[in-house]
């Protein structure tokens, strides 16, 4: 896992709902994290998941959201109209890595897909897969009560046994982002989307 530097945090956005949010980037551009196999489990009806990972992924998570406290409190005054401690943000952060596990999130857009490159429609999958995913830090969330990190699967490489993959018959579709390496631990970049859209169902758990 590579080291964090270069983090940026963007001034908080308010949504119709109260809800505020701040785009985070690494060297101006998306961070992303390619975590190595492992499983996840999905909950299609809240569109949330449960990836087991790593610790090097676990340790590069909370770096993150050390320096999204530190970063809270220190904007908190410019931010909010009062000043926080970091003691403060830390008793009202909500850290999404937990152990061995992240609870993250998954929409529409997030490509599930075999070894054999098929995109795979989310109705027809299992809700519970062993693979490779792709995590991009999407943005911060700030409620009246706490603030987190919403990390979201951006792309999910399924590894199935050879019996599994044969049955599964799909649309082939061109490139994708997940690279097949004896460490599945590099950083790697993909375009802004919006979170807006997202906010419906803002319980981190």
């Amino acid at each position: 896992m590579e080291e964090l530097s270069g983090l940026e945090i963007y001034n908080p956005v308010k949504t119709g709902t109260d809800i505020y949010y701040s785009k985070v980037m690494s060297n101006s551009k998306e961070l992303t994290i390619q975590v190595s196999k492992n499983t996840i489990k999905l909950n299609k009806d809240k569109m949330k998941a449960i990836l087991t990972i790593d610790a090097d992924t676990s340790e590069f998570i909370k770096k993150v959201s050390d320096k999204v406290i530190k970063n809270t409190s220190k904007q908190s005054s410019k931010y909010f109209g009062k000043q926080l401690s970091e003691q403060d943000c830390e008793s009202i952060y909500k850290e999404a890595a937990k152990e061995d596990k992240l609870y993250c999130f998954y929409d529409e857009n997030t490509q599930f897909y075999t070894s054999q490159h098929t995109d795979l429609n989310l109705d027809d999958i299992e809700n519970e897969l062993t693979g490779i995913a792709m995590l991009k830090c999407n943005a911060i969330i700030y409620t009246k009560s706490s603030f987190f990190i919403r990390w979201e699967v951006s792309q999910f490489k399924i590894k199935r046994d050879k019996i599994k993959e044969a049955k599964v018959k799909d649309e082939c579709i061109m490139e994708y982002i997940i690279r097949d390496l004896p460490e599945h631990s590099e950083i790697l970049n993909d375009e802004i989307r919006g979170i807006e859209s997202k906010l419906e169902n803002i319980t981190l758990f």
